[in-house]
């Protein structure tokens, strides 16, 4: 149907290397098993499912729908109002935070405009869903950022960050190339974690020397990401300073 949306792109970051070093059934079953029952858990807010869920189990949701080809996902507002925006956006911080949890991190951008989407056909097409692709891509970091369309349909008074059910904070996101954007992003950090920071490793909790001429891109995406948990996060902000 041809109309308004607020739309969510987000990848599993390091997707492709997991599929090029793992047996494919492991894939299939446990990091994308995983991710789907956390992408259920997240938009339905019930128990968390102890099998992987078909599709037919991510319908029934009022305020937001969801389609994925294999590591993108895409989330999307259901109408063009304060609710279903709302859960979106709500959807997304959870999926976030469960992922990071974890140690599976994702990355997205969410636009808002007018598009076409036909969930049975699986059709999926306008510029709010280019323009969500194309900010996730210029990130650098585990997160997700809302471009200037998404952040103008936000209600104005949630922009400041201060309501902790809308999952949103102005922050200056890291982009590559060393640039940034002042913008919203999702604030994940909204979700209960006092046992838990934001390591490298079990062993380390930065990357070494070695880590930054191994893995530079995954080194500076980790920092950025780490940088972020110090700076927003209410629970961690005094055992974070280093």
């Amino acid at each position: 149907m041809q109309k308004q949306y607020m739309i969510a792109v987000c990848d599993i970051l390091g997707f492709s290397h997991l599929v090029q070093m793992s047996p494919l059934q492991n894939v299939v079953n446990d990091s994308f098993g995983w991710l789907r029952k956390s992408l259920h858990h997240s938009l339905h807010k019930r128990d968390f499912p102890n099998e992987i869920p078909k599709k037919s189990d991510f319908l029934g949701n009022k305020h937001v729908g969801i389609a994925w080809f294999s590591d993108t996902f895409l989330l999307y507002s259901r109408r063009d109002d304060k609710e279903a925006i709302h859960q979106l956006i709500q959807t997304v911080g959870w999926l976030l935070f469960e992922t990071m949890m974890a140690g599976r991190m994702i990355r997205g951008g969410i636009s808002f405009g007018e598009a076409y989407i036909d969930e049975e056909e699986s059709v999926f097409v306008g510029k709010p869903i280019v323009e969500a692709y194309q900010l996730e891509k210029s990130q650098q970091w585990a997160g997700v950022a809302l471009t200037e369309k998404a952040v103008e349909r936000i209600p104005e008074r949630v922009r400041l960050g201060v309501f902790d059910d809308w999952w949103v904070v102005p922050y200056d996101v890291p982009l590559k190339e060393d640039k940034t954007l002042q913008t919203l992003a999702v604030n994940w950090t909204w979700g209960g974690h006092s046992w838990w920071r934001v390591s490298w490793s079990e062993s380390k909790k930065l990357p070494d020397e070695s880590d930054w001429v191994a893995r530079p891109d995954v080194c500076a995406k980790f920092v950025n990401t780490k940088a972020f948990h110090k700076a927003v996060c209410r629970n961690c902000i005094d055992d974070e300073q280093e």
